[in-house]
């Protein structure tokens, strides 16, 4: 016939407590190995299977890390119990209520959460892929929120993309713009690639006085100053195509003049292109005194690439200055200035590039007899 048993925890089987000291335990140990020793009761199974079960719990609750493990059981309603024999007509003992108590959440555990370009989003979004983790971000971050108020870099990078790809440039722009404010890392300037969206947006001037800001934070001469002094070049070179070389005469020639004071400010000489530009400009303005300025500034600077030599001229004859444009071509081809003529330095062949400028002065002295025919027709 088989022996009833009950289900007891191991502070059950010793008869203790858990909040028993660890003395108070081992007297509860002692008592109740006496009691249920089969020296004590005749050597029956019953108490050698009750000493059996006594020495287990006590093997367990006897360490201190094995009794911690355990009541952090005991409190989850998790623990392990033993199935504690009952004598003939013993009526189960009624099991003490073990509260369990539930620790405080932490809000670093939030198992239901992934993390997604450092969004928390829940799991079942996160299982469904890539478009809906934007969707579901878009949704609970972005939409109905102003960058103006975020100082969170990820989120920022994030609606920055965001702005860009649904076309809002004046917000990309801004995100941008707020986040390399924000981090004054040159690696955070670099990605941030500002040009494409001042070019993208026509905010060249705006883009001229951020970058201008933003390479002050750079010792001259340094890489990262290198570098955004290439980018103001590459802004100003946009600028100049846009805005000196297209639209209305009297704005061309505004834009010129603000070209060269931005050139000046950021201490860089103006390029070949930056003056021709700039002279065309005032000339299709009428206003001769100051491309001729400009002209006798260009022409009268060292030349230091040989190449230059033949840009002059072509200066000259763009500016109707024929005469002097011819003389210094005359003057290249006699070899009065032979580094003009040296292939490898001008990377070219000297005699087409020759052959090339008298093409062009011809062109020009037939438009000058033209206009003066139509003058005298008038």
């Amino acid at each position: 016939m088989s022996t009833r048993t009950e289900l007891r925890d191991f502070y059950a089987v010793l008869g203790s407590e858990p909040s028993a000291t660890a003395a108070e335990l081992r007297a509860a140990f002692r008592a109740a190995v006496l009691r249920h020793h089969p020296d004590r009761t005749g050597g029956d199974a019953l108490a050698t299977r009750r000493t059996s079960i006594l020495n287990r719990a006590w093997s367990e609750l006897r360490d201190p890390v094995r009794r911690l493990h355990y009541d952090h059981a005991l409190e989850r309603g998790a623990a392990e119990t033993l199935a504690w024999p009952l004598a003939g007509g013993e009526a189960a003992a009624p099991q003490p209520r073990r509260r369990v108590t539930i620790p405080p959440r932490s809000r670093w555990h939030t198992p239901e959460f992934r993390s997604v370009e450092g969004f928390r989003v829940p799991v079942e979004v996160f299982l469904a892929g890539p478009a809906a983790q934007n969707a579901w971000i878009v949704t609970h971050h972005i939409d109905g929120e102003d960058w103006r108020t975020h100082k969170e870099r990820y989120w920022l990078r994030y609606a920055a993309r965001h702005y860009r790809e649904r076309g809002r440039l004046d917000d990309w722009l801004g995100a941008q713009e707020r986040l390399v404010e924000l981090d004054a890392s040159f690696d955070t300037l670099a990605r941030a690639n500002l040009r494409p969206a001042y070019l993208a947006a026509r905010e060249f001037l705006r883009g001229i006085g951020f970058l201008r800001t933003a390479a002050e934070r750079y010792a001259p001469g340094s890489a990262p100053r290198r570098w955004v002094d290439r980018e103001l070049r590459a802004l100003l070179a946009e600028y100049r195509d846009q805005r000196v070389r297209r639209g209305a005469p009297v704005e061309r020639a505004e834009a010129a003049e603000l070209l060269l004071n931005y050139l000046e400010a950021l201490d860089m000489e103006p390029g070949f292109a930056d003056v021709r530009a700039a002279i065309m400009a005032h000339l299709r303005a009428g206003n001769r005194d100051r491309a001729a300025e400009l002209l006798e500034r260009a022409v009268a600077g060292p030349i230091r690439e040989p190449a230059r030599w033949f840009s002059v001229v072509q200066l000259l004859t763009e500016a109707g200055e024929l005469d002097r444009a011819s003389r210094l071509l005359a003057e290249i081809a006699r070899g009065d200035h032979p580094e003009a003529l040296n292939r490898r330095r001008i990377r070219g062949d000297p005699a087409r590039r020759i052959g090339a400028a008298r093409m062009r002065l011809e062109r020009a002295r037939g438009r000058q007899r033209a206009a003066a025919a139509r003058r005298r027709t008038a």
